[in-house]
């Protein structure tokens, strides 16, 4: 069994389940190259030192594996001409699919490892055809099923998340009674690499961080932005405009014109759903089921239709878009039966 150990409480404990279990576990540190390129703390040295001290403490082997040119190439890189083209991207998603989860089954290969595991809070069902599913964990406050709606049906029939049935107190009151020295480590940030977007963006792509006219849907110039990079569909604070028709919101993004386009709130009123890179698990091309339009937001009632690689969702009721660029999830009670990335949105 290779574990994938970030150094953290969650993964720590994981390895300890699954010992107490009578697995035979070696432990697998990503060096993802943050801390060297971005000059970031998370996921640097400090984490693989970390790691390696919980493996001996618990007694089992440690190695680490370099996914910095992956990481780069498929996580970083995108981010940055996402927001550069006025998307709103998910790095998270990208990086469990490939980059952590790649690496970690290519490594369990190596080492002639039958599966693998890490401290995920999420779950594995299996429908009764046999397939495999992502499902919510046991904490729904925790719950990261969202960031792993990506693995395909392979992976999963080799993965395990031993926390899948615990709650994040039970975990930290198992790493106190073990004497883990991680039991009370901090969370480590949903965005890894950057603690400004701005900033990296600004770096690598100047030209969307250059200022340009915030405009009605009319084309009624009624103000100025700071970059097309620093806003996102959706937002309401930080615009500096005000006066009649407001109160204003982001509706748009037109990265070609440089242009911020607002609107009211009820234009971001949305039924229907284009969802590009998308994955499905259903049986059928069509399913009644609860879509998550961003990371912990309300599941809402729709009917989603698998058509040519893009999954289409209507929702029972209109509600509130996100940004494109985000993902969609779609879930089938706890199941999760596929996603995308938002291209557009209509009312």
């Amino acid at each position: 069994m290779l574990v994938g150990m970030s150094g953290g409480v969650d993964s720590s404990v994981a390895v300890a389940l699954l010992l107490e279990q009578g697995h035979e576990v070696v432990g697998a540190t990503l060096r993802l190259g943050i801390a060297e390129i971005h000059g970031r703390p998370c996921c640097g040295e400090d984490g693989v030192a970390e790691a390696r001290r919980v493996a001996g403490l618990l007694g089992v082997q440690h190695t680490v594996v370099d996914v910095a040119e992956a990481f780069e190439r498929e996580v970083v890189t995108p981010f940055v001409e996402e927001y550069a083209t006025g998307r709103t991207p998910n790095p998270c998603v990208v990086c469990n699919e490939r980059v952590k989860f790649a690496a970690l089954l290519a490594r369990a290969d190596a080492l002639g490892c039958d599966f693998v595991a890490t401290g995920h809070y999420a779950r594995v069902v299996t429908t009764p055809a046999g397939s495999r599913l992502v499902a919510r964990a046991a904490d729904r406050g925790k719950d990261q099923s969202y960031f792993l709606y990506r693995l395909s049906d392979d992976a999963l029939a080799r993965t395990l998340f031993p926390l899948g049935g615990m709650r994040k107190p039970e975990v930290r009151a198992r790493a106190g009674a073990l004497g883990l020295p991680v039991a009370e480590r901090a969370e480590s940030q949903e965005v890894c690499f950057a603690d400004d977007h701005v900033a990296l963006v600004a770096a690598r792509r100047p030209d969307a961080v250059r200022p340009g006219p915030i405009e009605t849907r009319a084309g009624e110039r009624v103000g100025s932005h700071a970059g097309i990079a620093r806003y996102t569909v959706g937002q309401r604070k930080g615009l500096g405009i005000g006066g009649p028709g407001g109160p204003w919101r982001v509706i748009a993004l037109d990265a070609a014109r440089n242009v911020v386009v607002v609107g009211s709130p009820e234009s971001l009123l949305a039924r229907r759903f284009v969802l590009r890179d998308a994955v499905w698990r259903a049986s059928d091309a069509t399913a009644r089921c609860s879509a998550v339009l961003r990371y912990r937001a309300r599941p809402l009632p729709c009917e989603a239709r698998s058509e040519g690689g893009a999954v289409m969702v209507t929702l029972d009721e209109p509600h509130e878009a996100t940004a494109p660029g985000q993902s969609v999830v779609l879930y089938e009670d706890d199941a999760v039966l596929g996603g995308g990335v938002l291209e557009r949105w209509e009312p």
